[in-house]
């Protein structure tokens, strides 16, 4: 109901005043930003990543009204990338195009009221009229309506927001600070590459996609335990797209856990209890691209075992059963999710623990076999690349150990999209 109803077209553009005597319209913003930065006390200007990391799919974020109208008018039109445009909450869709690399990044523009989300709807209603509707268009409204829904709810939620315990009072919860384990997180190095990538992605640029910044939360969360609230100040502090309300409402809403996973096993201790970690690689990161941008030093390793680098030292223990279902313990995303059916063809239901406590001998040198192109048909845990190849990797030395003991996932390769 909500998306069949009517959107006000935007308004005409508004006859501004003049600027006050002395300053210039045609002042170039880079100008400004230079004066701002030399001011005693300015922090440090940002400076881009250097040569060999990231993947260059960001838009060339500048501020105002007529670069994000420039911007939408090349997405939409120009380019036309509406049309493999995914959804970012879109946890479903595996592939080339995919919630890490195919949504809009329209997001800062939005957050800082640059362009209207009335806008977006007029010129995707427009696209729909001329080239027709389709599933990548309904995500825009998809997106822009859970925008909404923190935008109304959250007032609603009032200071709870702000609790340890949250919006729907979770208590139970045993919550630690530790700044050993907050800073191992916020620089990436937990040792499961997924969250690595995703947290050196955003304190090198201050963005990260929707998916991969909830996987990052969650870990911090359901497995390193510590207080959500540390994670949300921190993606508030560096998030060129924060508000308030999608920042601080998603944690509270997706990420904190609800009270029902408590009655389900809820939180789990003995494995990673957030299988989207190595999961969501598979689906949204196929061949690793965006992962390995932003690790190099995994870059050597066949791209298997570049997902799941531990298995070069630690041994599988036992075979589990990690299917998703509705609350599930070992999916964040699985709180009142009924509907499972993308993931049932490329996954077995089965994962294996893995014993931390065991070393193999194969990376006991630091000396790995493998090529970094190689590929099999099913995963299963401790099954090692045997190439011939020699390449030296040493776990724990080049890379961190995993943060907690990790679980791996079976998954069908041949079955990826």
């Amino acid at each position: 109901a909500v998306r069949s109803r009517p959107v006000r077209r935007p308004l005409a553009e508004p006859n501004f005043a003049p600027p006050p005597l002395g300053l210039s319209e045609d002042l170039p913003v880079e100008a400004v930003v230079e004066a701002i930065f030399a001011l005693p006390g300015a922090p440090p200007a940002w400076q881009p990543p250097g040569p060999g990391m990231g993947i260059d799919v960001f838009a060339d974020w500048k501020g105002g009204e007529m670069s994000a109208l420039a911007y939408l008018q090349r997405y939409v039109w120009t380019d036309d990338k509406l049309k493999d445009h995914v959804g970012a909450s879109n946890s479903m869709q595996s592939g080339e195009k995919n919630a890490i690399n195919s949504t809009s990044r329209l997001s800062p523009w939005i957050a800082f009221g640059c362009i209207s989300p009335r806008k977006v709807v007029y010129e995707v209603r427009q696209y729909e009229k001329a080239r027709g509707k389709s599933k990548s268009s309904y995500w825009v409204y998809h997106e822009l309506i859970f925008r909404d829904f923190f935008r109304f709810t959250v007032p609603l939620w009032g200071k709870t927001l702000f609790s340890l315990n949250g919006p729907y009072d979770v208590t139970k919860l045993r919550w630690i600070r530790d700044q050993d384990l907050f800073d191992r997180w916020r620089e990436g190095k937990t040792g499961y590459p997924f969250v690595d990538a995703g947290m050196r992605e955003l304190a090198a640029t201050g963005t990260i996609s929707h998916l991969h910044r909830q996987c990052c939360a969650a870990f911090l969360v359901r497995d390193l335990r510590l207080d959500w609230r540390l994670g949300a100040e921190h993606f508030e502090a560096t998030l060129l797209d924060y508000t308030p309300d999608a920042n601080w409402g998603n944690w509270a809403y997706r990420i904190l856990p609800r009270p029902q996973l408590l009655n389900a096993g809820f939180p789990v201790t003995e494995h990673l209890s957030t299988v989207e970690v190595v999961a969501w690689p598979a689906i949204h990161d196929p061949r690793l691209e965006h992962t390995l941008s932003w690790l190099p030093e995994l870059r050597g390793l066949p791209r298997d075992l570049a997902r799941e680098p531990w298995r070069l030292r630690f041994p599988a223990s036992k075979r589990l059963k990690i299917s998703p279902y509705k609350d599930s313990p070992l999916w964040f995303c699985s709180v009142n999710r009924m509907n499972w059916d993308e993931y049932s063809p490329w996954m077995t239901g089965f994962g294996w623990a893995v014993d931390m406590t065991k070393a193999s001998g194969n990376s006991s040198d630091g000396v790995v076999s493998g090529t970094k192109d190689d590929h099999h048909g099913k995963e299963e845990s401790g099954d090692n690349a045997k190439t011939g190849v020699r390449i030296k990797f040493a776990l724990g030395v080049d890379y961190p150990l995993p943060m907690v003991p990790p679980l791996n996932v079976e998954v069908e390769l041949d079955k990826l999209p």
